[in-house]
């Protein structure tokens, strides 16, 4: 295939994909009303913790980045596909695979609630519990992967939701609706997902650490 015909295939694709979500609009804006109300709920979720639960958790949190510095980072291959296979089968494969029943959808709807709210709760606490510091240590312990591994999620939310919806509506009597395009398109954009998880994976695992150690030092020295 020369490269007149690369190129009309990358068109092709594009617009095949611009089409999708375009259509899908309201879908993919669903799911991350629903990721953001999981946020918002988890940081109004430290509000509610006991005096006792807040001393353990700062306590938790402010000897993880003090160890941090001294520990090692994790340079194996098999460790790092490890990680790597237990954040997709927890996250990307588990929502595909509801998202391959209709019954499934609520409960998918309920995982990107949940990781919402842990991401919401994470960084609201630290914030609240170590103020400038929190938000320093913050920005550079959850933010880095979270720019690919939220995208990742919400990716796959719609596409899980999209693949239910049209499975709901051919049961439901609906004759014109290709079921195997369907499929595709909803493995395809999972394995997409899968792609930007893979990324911050590798984030987390090589970049994170090093961020946090050098942010650490450095409030060490500004305190």
């Amino acid at each position: 295939m020369g490269q007149g015909g690369v190129t009309v295939m990358a068109r092709q694709v594009s617009g095949a994909l611009q089409g999708y979500f375009r259509r899908r609009t309201a879908v993919y804006m669903f799911v991350f009303v629903v990721f953001v109300m999981g946020t918002i709920a988890g940081a109004f979720a430290v509000k509610a913790l006991s005096a006792e639960q807040r001393n353990d958790l700062a306590g938790y949190i402010q000897t993880l980045f003090e160890e941090l510095p001294g520990t090692e980072v994790v340079d194996s291959p098999v460790a790092v596909r490890q990680i790597f296979l237990q954040n997709i089968t927890k996250t990307i494969g588990l929502i595909w695979l509801l998202g391959l029943s209709v019954l499934g959808a609520p409960l998918v709807l309920a995982l990107l609630f949940l990781r919402g709210f842990v991401l919401g709760f994470t960084v609201g606490f630290m914030v609240e519990e170590m103020v400038f510091k929190g938000v320093a240590l913050a920005v550079v312990s959850v933010v880095p992967h979270n720019l690919l591994a939220v995208p990742a999620v919400i990716l796959a939310g719609g596409a899980s939701l999209s693949f239910s919806w049209s499975a709901l509506r051919t049961l439901m009597g609906r004759r014109d609706i290709n079921m195997y395009q369907q499929f595709f398109r909803a493995t395809l954009l999972t394995m997409g997902a899968s792609g930007l998880i893979g990324a911050a994976t590798l984030v987390e695992t090589f970049i994170t650490p090093t961020l946090i150690e050098t942010a650490s030092r450095y409030l060490k020295q500004a305190a």
